[in-house]
């Protein structure tokens, strides 16, 4: 038979969460509930500890998510359910498309998905994505239907659980003891009303100024479907010795394009004035040309320089200064495409006290769609031939002018001579020429950087599968009467494939324009073609207007990328009661508890891309993905200590928590180091209704496989350049540092996108963390089922594992002329930092600054019976955010608490609000009939710079509200019915300036806040 065992919240334990409210509370709260609600075969577990012991309490706060609020959110994906808590910030999330990886993270107190682990009933969920430096969890993995709650700890848990819990620890406990058959079944849809009076005028001027492509919809919306479906099967054997549960489960979703919703069917601009625009690319249908005249212009789209100038091509035409926006943010997917398949087995058998073997084996394979505006040549080739059969005169006299044709400027850099005069004060020499190998003959070449959409070929979409497993096989088992053990071993793997469809190829490109006429035929041939080169070369007639689809077809691209992350766990841990031995202090009736263990640990990931990816030939990626690989491993010694001091004497209790885990990690490069974390935590009930605890913990994260051996490349990594569009002075003395000369006048970019050096760095050190908290718990006995919380934190991260940020580099360079940060920017012969890849910031990471959060946490609940009636409950969670402190290393710290922005949340920019809560008040009569309402708030932010446009500004404070029907039907049917944000409040919006291109989609974040609009939904359980 099967008896009722307690043990600690560890990897092997069949884990359960002891004492938690129905709804969201403090984990301690609920103790004696818990208990007295457990059946004799539930195994009974405290989140935070590896101790077994029967009155073992957490001194970490600790919020849950239950099986219940998951069924009442109607929410089909976890992240989404994680995401309202206010203790999450924002990460990885279905409603991102550009820079989207597929996978779903969570992002505990805003320190980043790498410093949150993720636990499946205590043990590590291995990471989710081999091409990415988050190095986080897929919550994708995670079956919603079979979870039985959600434990939340905040703080430093590194001692307890290892590396890599600097934030905190979420652990899903899975269904495990399930009894039965359970069909749940979901479904749900997106209902919008369209009336945005902000960016509808900006529409409608768009289109007034004869600009194709900026509709928008207008009326009612409903869209976005998506379903779950979850079986599962449990049942125990052999008079109860025996237990297996089994699930299998299907999801998918539809997209939402940001053409469906008015607010997303432009990118907000905003001018230096503060006036409003809808946005849109030069990189256009008809096509755009930067090129060098001598004399310079000032165009809407941001193009300064002393030589720069802006055309518009047409049919036989180009157009100085003509302006042709593309509106890129329609085809973007608002919320992707997604299908997942989940399957899994939990099994365990008791063969006597001392043997009692167990294994879990989950399964996923999930893919999505990522899709964004269509590729083209983003200014990816930098000359034309002048010779070129499809160029007309008109054409030909402004491109090919003696300024514009390109000169040998020292060997190094092929400059127009009116740039070089501009940086030599000497006149350029000859221009360069070039032999024809077909008819031997000489031409020129004209600088002509070329902008133009493939609207021809559909947008690009990235498809982005994951398929993982994860098993583990262990035994646990009691030593005598005092000792226990549980040791395990666990293998999970994920393994990754992208195809990147409908790109264009830089190096065909090249090919495809350097046209000329066949003199056998006197057809337009490409050169290459002549020349056997490349047979297959088809002109891209950019000059005449007319794209064939066989020119087409030659120039798009498809890229690959395939790898897998995988990690294997051997641990051990033994559990014991010394108290059985008479150690224990005179002042406690219980003696002390201590955990000892071993764990080895092995962490691998591959990524492989295939030639168009390695090259960087795609022309919309940015730069080049490479090649990674790398391992580490990791053998650790762990301790736990709980001291009962006192017990039931002048005060209800006293006791002391404390642990400490010893790593030796052994990097595939030869490198090896040491950490040591520790925790230390006292427990004080001075009567039975209130606790007071306060805990100590010292947390290390270390760098993970790709920080620490991504190839470094150039990519887009800055949004300003402070030394663009403006004529260098002797005062601008932080630009001259940096290889500009006085008088030069830098051309900026109108994306506002800058080229960075990143990648791995292979010297990169454990970064450390402190995590301190203090709170109280209040239980009154003379109000029954009422608990109420109070947790003060403090979370210092230093020696960081993060980059500079390139922008942060050129502020420090030129507001502190810091030499230092000024030698990590190199700047091309043009003193350009986009116009080609040889300008750049180096911004790799690094160990430097460091970040600190500070705030208190409020968790309460009550639950009382209203007569024969039914039950009324209520339950509280809010985050008060009082300090959020950014080190970069460079520039003075910042405070981001109620700010947002690309210094406080990095590429992410996400929003800080000071405060953020969620209330639910839930009423369930006798009859089975049940209602639900949530408030969900989140306090305004500002921005972080304040002197900015009146929409970016502030975001002002958001409210939400949900509403949930039940009813159960008999025993075995249970249906709800009902709609998160009824009240169809539409987003906040900002500008493009202030939206980071990740985090941030269809001019909000989606991930903070609603930005779908009203999500209805209905769903059953039956369960026999």
């Amino acid at each position: 038979m099967k008896n009722q065992t307690l043990t600690a919240l560890k990897a092997g334990a069949a884990p359960l969460v002891l004492g938690f409210a129905l709804f969201s509370s403090a984990a301690y709260a609920q103790d004696t509930a818990a208990e007295e609600e457990a059946a004799p075969s539930d195994t009974i577990v405290v989140t935070g500890t590896r101790i077994v012991a029967p009155n073992q309490q957490s001194i970490a706060p600790i919020t849950t998510v239950t099986s219940a609020d998951i069924q009442l959110s109607g929410t089909t994906r976890t992240e989404d359910l994680l995401n309202s808590l206010p203790q999450v910030v924002a990460a990885q999330s279905s409603t991102l498309a550009n820079g989207a990886t597929g996978t779903a993270q969570v992002d505990l107190r805003g320190l980043g998905p790498s410093r949150t682990m993720v636990l499946i009933n205590g043990r590590r969920l291995m990471t989710g994505d081999p091409n990415t430096t988050s190095s986080a969890a897929d919550l994708n993995f995670i079956p919603a239907a079979l979870v039985k709650r959600v434990d939340v700890l905040t703080g430093g848990a590194s001692a307890t659980y290892g590396a890599d819990a600097v934030a905190g620890v979420v652990n899903f406990v899975m269904d495990t003891e399930f009894e039965g058959f359970k069909i749940d079944a979901n479904y749900g849809v997106y209902n919008h009303s369209n009336r945005n009076k902000f960016i509808t005028p900006l529409l409608d001027a768009r289109q007034s100024q004869g600009f194709s492509g900026f509709d928008y919809p207008t009326g009612n919306v409903t869209d976005g479907g998506q379903y779950d479906l979850t079986a599962a099967f449990g049942a125990g054997f052999d008079d109860g010795r025996g237990h297996i549960t089994a699930y299998v489960g299907y999801r998918k979703a539809r997209p939402i394009l940001q053409s469906k919703r008015d607010y997303s069917s432009c990118t907000i601009s905003a001018n230096a004035a503060g006036a409003f625009s809808c946005g849109g690319s030069l990189t256009n249908a008809i096509g755009t040309g930067i090129y060098y005249d001598g004399t310079g212009t000032s165009e809407e789209g941001g193009f300064t320089g002393t030589t720069s100038t802006v055309g518009g091509l047409g049919a036989g035409t180009f157009t100085r200064g003509l302006i042709n926006r593309y509106n890129y943010a329609p085809l973007n997917y608002f919320q992707r495409p997604d299908e997942r398949y989940t399957a899994g087995v939990f099994a365990d058998y008791e063969i006597n006290e001392a043997i009692h073997p167990y294994m879990e084996f989950m399964f996923m394979d999930d893919r999505t769609l990522a899709q964004i505006a269509p590729s083209g040549d983003f200014g990816n080739t930098l000359t034309i031939n002048c010779d070129n059969a499809l160029m007309s005169d008109a054409q030909r006299s402004l491109i090919c002018a003696d300024r514009n044709l390109v000169v040998d400027y020292l060997g190094t850099f092929p400059l127009v001579s009116s740039l070089y005069e501009s940086l030599n004060g000497t006149d350029a020499p000859s221009p360069m020429t070039f032999i024809d190998p077909t008819t031997g003959g000489s031409y020129n070449k004209a600088f002509f950087q070329l902008l133009r959409r493939n609207i021809e070929g559909g947008p690009r979409v990235s498809d982005l599968q994951h398929t993982a497993f994860r098993t583990v096989i262990g035994s646990r088992g009691e030593l005598g009467k005092a000792w226990s053990y549980d040791a395990y071993y666990q293998y999970g793997r994920t393994n990754y494939s992208q195809v990147y469809s409908n790109e264009f190829s830089t190096a065909r490109l090249n090919n495809a324009l350097d046209v000329v006429t066949d003199p056998s035929t006197g057809n337009a041939v490409c050169r290459v073609a002549l020349t056997g080169v490349d047979p297959n070369c088809v002109p891209y007639d950019i000059f005449g207007g007319t794209i064939s689809q066989a020119a087409v077809d030659y120039l798009s691209a498809t890229g690959f990328l395939k790898g897998q992350t995988s990690q294997q766990i051997a641990s051990a841990t033994f559990s014991g009661l010394l108290g059985e031995y008479d150690i224990k202090s005179p002042l406690a009736s219980d003696g002390i508890s201590v955990a000892l263990g071993v764990e080895f640990r092995r962490d691998a990931l591959e990524l492989k891309a295939d030639n168009a990816f390695n090259t960087g030939d795609l022309t919309g990626q940015g730069a080049p993905t490479k090649d990674t690989a790398g391992s580490y491993k990791v053998a650790e010694f762990f301790g736990e200590i709980d001291i009962p001091l006192i017990q039931d004497g002048f005060v209800q209790n006293l006791s002391f928590n404390g642990g400490y885990r010893y790593s030796h990690y052994k990097i595939s490069n030869g490198r090896t180091f040491n950490t040591d974390t520790f925790k230390l935590g006292i427990d004080l009930a001075p009567v039975s209704d209130i606790r007071l605890r306060a805990s100590y913990n010292r947390a290390v994260r270390v760098p993970n496989i790709q920080e620490l051996f991504a190839p470094q490349i150039v990519a887009l990594d800055g949004v300003t350049d402070p030394c663009a569009g403006f004529t260098i002075t002797e005062a601008d003395v932080g630009c001259i540092a940096q290889g500009l000369a006085v008088g030069q006048k830098v051309t900026a970019n109108p994306a506002e996108q800058y080229n960075g050096v990143i990648g791995g760095n292979p010297d990169l050190n454990p970064e450390k963390a402190t995590t301190k908290a203090l709170g109280v718990v209040i239980q009154p006995r003379w109000i029954p089922r009422l608990s109420l919380s109070v947790d003060w934190f403090d979370i210092k991260v230093k020696n960081a594992i993060q980059g500079y940020g390139a922008d942060a580099i050129l502020t420090s360079c030129v507001d502190d002329v810091n030499l230092d940060a000024c030698a990590l920017v190199k700047r091309n012969a043009a003193g350009s930092l986009w116009l080609s890849s040889d300008g750049y910031v180096i911004d790799t990471p690094v160990n430097v600054g460091g970040v600190e959060t500070r705030g208190i946490e409020f968790n309460g609940s009550w639950a009382t019976e209203i007569g024969t009636n039914g039950t009324l409950s209520l339950s509280l969670v809010g985050t008060l955010l009082d300090r959020y402190v950014v080190d970069d290393g460079l520039n003075a710290a910042y405070e981001c608490a109620g700010v947002y922005g690309p210094t406080c949340g990095g590429s992410a920019a996400t929003p800080l609000p000071k405060w953020r809560h969620k209330a639910r008040v839930t009423y369930k009569m006798a009859s089975g009939i049940g209602a639900s309402l949530q408030w969900r708030h989140l306090s305004e932010v500002k921005f972080e710079g304040g002197d900015t446009n009146s929409l970016d500004e502030k975001i002002a404070s958001q409210d939400y509200f949900d509403l949930t029907l039940t009813y159960d039907i008999g025993d075995h049917f249970t249906w709800r019915l009902g709609a998160t944000n009824i009240l169809d409040k539409q987003p906040p919006l900002v500008s493009q300036s202030a939206c980071s291109s990740v985090i941030c989609n269809g001019n909000t974040y989606p991930g903070t806040y609603d930005s779908l609009g009203r999500y209805i939904f209905t769903g059953v359980t039956l369960n026999f």
